[in-house]
């Protein structure tokens, strides 16, 4: 390694843990934050009806997922 890759090198290491020290984290995400995320899909809302061939199409989805 030459001289000046030595200096660029200190110079990074120093400039990240600087930023690691400094930096903010993000807040944490607590039980309301999920609650307020997640929201109930309610198809006639929606306007859309659900008939017995899309149902068919969507069970084994709603089924996997729980």
């Amino acid at each position: 390694m030459s001289g000046q890759n030595k200096i660029g090198l200190f110079f990074g290491f120093l400039a990240g843990g600087i930023l690691a020290v400094f930096s903010k984290s993000p807040p944490r995400l607590g039980v309301r934050d999920f609650k307020q995320a997640e929201f109930g899909i309610s198809t006639q809302r929606l306007g859309i009806r659900f008939t017995e061939k899309i149902r068919e199409v969507f069970r084994f989805k709603w089924l996997k997922k729980y």
